[in-house]
Parts: structure tokens; sequence; C-alpha cells
């Protein structure tokens, strides 16, 4: 708690030692295997029935994940510095963690990976392509929810920045990946968020909007 207040208030401390130290630390802490999801695979999650399964070892990593956030906000994190350590598989480990049970954990690993995808030009696609593997890996194998919530709010704002005309990657990205979503009956849990992302694609390029439709009608 000290180092997070000191983080949070001081300048001129970020060497480069600094950010070898604390991306290690964040590892270290964060970084680790889920327990197996305990909702049963195709048991639908109902937010108002049902309670979300809590991380005993919040009260600890809740303390990273603050940490984490204040490192980043911080008005003098040098991304230049902090590209070495904040790498793929970093981002690829911090992903993973979509996956975890405990809403308050997925709250903030998506105020975390929004700021690196604001900050490090370098990896925007790696996250993009990272966030389409996990939507797939979800509407194809799993079908549990966990995340998607999130990592669509994510991609609302991404979409938002896309410059026009659509690149063939983000068209791709909307067809894969997006519009698939509808076919799982977990649907009702992030629709709002769904409809989001679609409409920032119609507004983009209105050309969209039959291709869209025609695959809404098959799903």
């Amino acid at each position: 708690m000290e180092l997070v207040d000191f983080v949070a208030n001081k300048s001129g401390i970020f060497t480069p030692l600094i950010y070898k130290e604390i991306s290690e630390m964040i590892s270290i802490n964060l970084f680790r295997p889920l327990p197996p999801r305990l909702n049963p695979l195709g048991a639908q999650f109902d937010p108002e029935e049902d309670e979300p399964i809590l991380e005993d070892a919040w009260p600890h990593i809740q303390i990273v994940y603050e940490l984490f956030l204040k490192f980043l906000e911080a008005p003098d994190f040098n991304p230049t510095y902090a590209k070495h350590y904040f790498s793929k598989s970093f981002v690829s480990n911090l992903i993973y963690l979509f996956g975890c049970e405990d809403p308050r954990e997925r709250d903030y690993l998506k105020m975390i990976l929004h700021r690196i995808y604001g900050k490090f030009l370098s990896i925007r696609s790696f996250i993009r392509k990272s966030i389409k593997n996990a939507l797939l890996e979800f509407i194809y194998e799993f079908d549990i929810p966990n995340g998607i919530y999130e990592l669509l709010e994510i991609l609302g704002s991404i979409i938002n920045g896309f410059s026009i005309p659509l690149k063939e990657e983000h068209v791709n990205f909307l067809m894969d990946a997006l519009l698939p979503l509808h076919r799982s009956k977990s649907l009702p849990l992030y629709h709002s968020q769904l409809s989001f992302c679609i409409i920032q694609y119609i507004q983009k390029d209105k050309n969209l909007t039959y291709p869209i439709i025609k695959k809404l009608f098959k799903y």
C-alpha cells in the first residue's frame, strides 16, 4: 500500500530499472493458473440469480492491480522504457486472466488493458488478435462468458478509433469474431456491448449494413 501511494504521488522516480522491477513484480503476483470454472459447462450464469465466485486472495491481488494502474497512469510513465518488459507474452498472460471468475479482477483488467492499448502502439495489432482469439475460443470451444463483457467494452473504444476506410483486418474481425457471438446462449450477458461495437462499424461504413443483417438472420 505504501508503494501504491509512492507511485501515485512521486515524480521523477521511473528509472529504467524500475520498469523491470515493477513488470517482474506484476508477473509474479498476478500471472497464475486459474482454478477450474465452477459454473458447469453449458449452464448460463445469471447475474440476477447466481453469485459470482470471488477470489480468496483478492485483498492481496487488488493492491497489485492498483499499483499497476497507478504506474500506467503516472505523468512520467515512459512507454519507450516500458515496452521492453510489457511484451507480447506479458499481454497474453494478462488477457488469459479475463477468464477468472471474480468480476472485480476483470474490471481492473479491463482498465489496464485499455491503457496498455493506448500507450503501446507497436503491440496494438497483437492485442486485437489476442482479443479475437479469446472470442473465438469462447464461441467455438467453451461458451463460458467470463471476460466477454469486459473485452467487448474495450473493443467498443478500439473500434471507435479505427480510421476510414476500414482495413480488411478490421472487417474480418467483425465477420469472424463479433457477429458469431450472437450464436451463444450467453448472449444476453453481453448483448448491449456487442450491439455498440456493431453499430460503430455501421457508422464507419454503411456498406457493411447488408452483410451484417444477413449474418444476423443466419444466427
